[in-house]
């Protein structure tokens, strides 16, 4: 379930939100859900989500949860991001992680603090070799923004949270006929796709890639997870 709930953000008007996401995969129904809550000034945003698993799911992540939470500015309609933060809890392991953004250095600093039996076995605080003001959560307001109405292809960012692949996401905007495909299999309408690729072992998929089905108030109304083991993909389906 790891990242699936990244990246389902809104566009910047001033607005408080709570988007509730149900969690399925093929065959079992409902595994889990998603709760994802919005807090927007119009200057800055303050975004925190939460994840629980079910059935199935719950067993064999070991009753997994996750909570997230970014904030930082809004700079000419683009999320600037101060900092993001990770906490998960499955079996006897805890584990942090922390990113904190520096605009007057122009660094990130990366907190890793983990725990297994209550005993530290990850402990450290160390600076990206590189440069960016998207983090995991910031980044699908900042693909939205930029990206919505472009011609079908492949294009690139960069990512706090990605640092084995140099900080870079790939991002696919297919074909429209594509896009008209994928809702349909997802059961949405109305909507405009785009693909992740983010190169992590989500659910032990082979390239965690992520399709999004994005509406035309910029909330995304269905995420898939493709080439998961056993199950093919999982889906969060927006339900209020």
């Amino acid at each position: 379930m790891k990242l699936l709930l990244t990246l389902i953000f809104l566009l910047s008007a001033s607005f408080a939100r709570t988007l509730t996401y149900k969690v399925k995969a093929p065959l079992f129904g409902t595994v889990g859900k998603i709760v994802v809550n919005y807090s927007n000034s119009g200057s800055s945003y303050d975004i925190t989500a939460s994840m629980k698993t079910y059935g199935f799911a719950k067993r064999l992540s070991g009753n997994r949860t996750e909570h997230y939470r970014a904030y930082g500015r809004i700079v000419g309609g683009k999320y600037h991001a101060k900092a993001f933060i990770q906490d998960a809890a499955y079996k006897n392991k805890k584990k942090h992680l922390e990113y904190i953004f520096n605009y007057s250095t122009k660094t990130i600093t990366k907190v890793r603090h983990n725990l297994k039996n209550g005993k530290v076995t990850t402990d450290y605080r160390k600076p990206l070799n590189y440069w960016t003001y998207n983090d995991l959560f910031s980044i699908y307001h900042n693909i939205v923004h930029d990206l919505r109405g472009k011609r079908a292809g492949w294009y690139k960012v960069k990512v706090a949270g990605l640092e084995k692949h140099g900080g870079t996401l790939m991002i696919k905007i297919p074909s429209p006929a594509k896009q008209k495909e994928e809702a349909e299999d997802m059961g949405v309408k109305n909507v405009w796709i785009f693909h992740i690729i983010t190169n992590k072992a989500i659910m032990k998929s082979k390239n965690g890639e992520i399709i999004f089905a994005v509406g035309d108030d910029g909330i995304a109304k269905a995420v898939r997870v493709l080439d998961i083991p056993f199950v093919s993909h999982l889906d969060g389906v927006l339900v209020r």
